[in-house]
């Protein structure tokens, strides 16, 4: 017996089939472009032609700690072209509020140049623990020209409150799951794993940076 088919009886069908297909395919080659696309873009305060990338890191991070010296070179090759935020998270550990407050109230005191990178090299090189706000008043009044009495003060402060619990809501904005990570023009999220490393986060920010640029 001599089966037929009519394509006008199966082209629903078959629309569903190419539909789900593409699906498939699309999908793995979105991920594999690094980077995923807020639902609710964040905004930006970048002033100038400047891209806002903005990093998800922690003190208390390793990972975080190799990152910032590649990160810091690569902002400084694209000088003008990338505005960097450093955003501080916790994931909920005391230990990491420690840390975050640390980095909020150095900024909060114009000490950031002499801290940042100190910060990361007390925990990871020296073995120093940060289990309090006294030690991280001790530690910035041995770096910079502040008292450990302006620290505490600083560490707790409105100002330093509030831009934690701002850098908290943002991680959740951005489905922040581990650091570092960046955030790209408020519009984009790269993470390390599914950019493929340290150096494919900085490529994939590197071409949604040129992208919000106008450069392609």
């Amino acid at each position: 017996m001599r089966l037929t088919f009519s394509m006008g009886r199966w082209a629903p069908a078959a629309l569903l089939l190419f539909g789900l297909a593409a699906a498939l395919i699309t999908g793995p080659a979105a991920a594999q472009q690094g980077y995923s696309v807020l639902d609710n873009p964040q905004p930006t305060d970048s002033t100038g032609d400047a891209v806002q990338v903005r990093e998800f890191f922690s003190y208390g991070c390793p990972h975080c700690a190799d990152f910032e010296p590649v990160l810091s070179d690569w902002v400084a090759e694209n000088e003008g072209r990338v505005d960097l935020v450093h955003t501080p998270i916790t994931f909920g550990r005391d230990s990491w509020a420690v840390l975050a407050r640390a980095y909020y109230a150095a900024d909060a005191l114009g000490i950031l140049d002499q801290t940042h990178r100190a910060m990361f090299d007390a925990i990871h090189e020296e073995g120093r623990q940060f289990q309090n706000h006294a030690d991280v008043a001790a530690f910035y009044a041995s770096l910079a020209d502040v008292s450990e009495a302006e620290v505490m003060d600083a560490l707790n402060s409105f100002a330093v409150s509030s831009s934690l619990n701002r850098a908290e809501r943002l991680a959740g904005a951005y489905g922040v799951r581990g650091t570092p990570s960046l955030g790209v023009a408020g519009q984009y999220f790269v993470d390390v794993r599914q950019a493929g490393g340290q150096r494919g986060m900085l490529d994939v920010a590197d071409s949604l940076v040129a992208d919000e640029a106008g450069e392609g």
